[in-house]
Parts: C-alpha cells; structure tokens; sequence
C-alpha cells in the first residue's frame, strides 16, 4: 500500500470508496485502451458508461483541441496549445509509491441521466464526488 499508518486510512477512505479506487487504479496502471462497464452515482445523477483511465481522456482532450488546427497553417495558436496539451498528457496520474496524484475518474461513451438525457463523448469528475457505483451499464 503506502508508508501511512492505519490510522490515516480511514481518513481518506471516508472520501473515497475503496473499490471504486481500486477499478480506476485498474484501468491506469494497465493498458491505456482497458475499460470497465460501469454506473455511478454523483449527488444523485446516474452516468454509466466505461471507466478508462485519465490517459484516455488527456488523449482525447488533445485530439479534440487540435482537430482542423494546422501547424502550417498558424503555429502562433497551434504550437502553444500543443505545448499546453502535451504537458497535461506527461503528469503522472500514479506517483512513485503507488498514490495517485490525478484523483479524477473518467467515464467513455456515458449515458447521464439527469433532467434530461445527455450523451457526450466523456465525462470526468472527481473520486470524491461518488456516491455509489456498480458494474454493468444502465440503459
């Protein structure tokens, strides 16, 4: 685990949902396209979709943000928002003792069930912020 003592544990752990901590660490510390079917719940919206880690979403973040921009075509807006996206993909979600330092879950493909149905790309949000989970899609 860590070199805290027992004591400290349940500090953090009143925070976060040990299981649900463990899943994520799953699909970061594997290969950066794993998933896990999953649904959780965030002060009452249901998302489920598939967990992956936060390497998936940096990925995307980038791809999106330089979609249709050409580095020919204007390097004034292109190469610092590289340099910007580049930097967030090099954070190490994991530090050297096995603590995350990215504490955020990332959610693929999700359904969000709130006042209205919604359907992005991905969502993200923090660990903290979960109440429940389970695995298996709602549909």
């Amino acid at each position: 685990m860590n070199d805290k003592s027992d004591s400290e544990f349940p500090d953090r752990y009143n925070k976060y949902i040990l299981a649900l901590e463990t899943l994520v660490r799953i699909v970061t510390v594997g290969r950066s396209d794993s998933t896990l079917e999953i649904t959780l719940d965030v002060h009452g919206l249901v998302i489920s979709g598939k967990l992956v880690s936060i390497m998936n979403y940096h990925k995307y973040l980038k791809d999106t943000v330089l979609k249709g921009l050409q580095r020919d075509d204007d390097p004034v807006v292109y190469d610092p928002r590289r340099e910007s996206l580049d930097h967030l993909e090099s954070i190490p979600p994991i530090d050297e003792k096995g603590n995350f330092i990215l504490t955020y879950i990332c959610i693929k493909d999700p359904i969000i069930f709130g006042p209205t149905l919604s359907r992005p790309p991905y969502w993200i949000g923090k660990m903290e912020s979960v109440d429940g989970f389970y695995l298996g899609l709602t549909e």
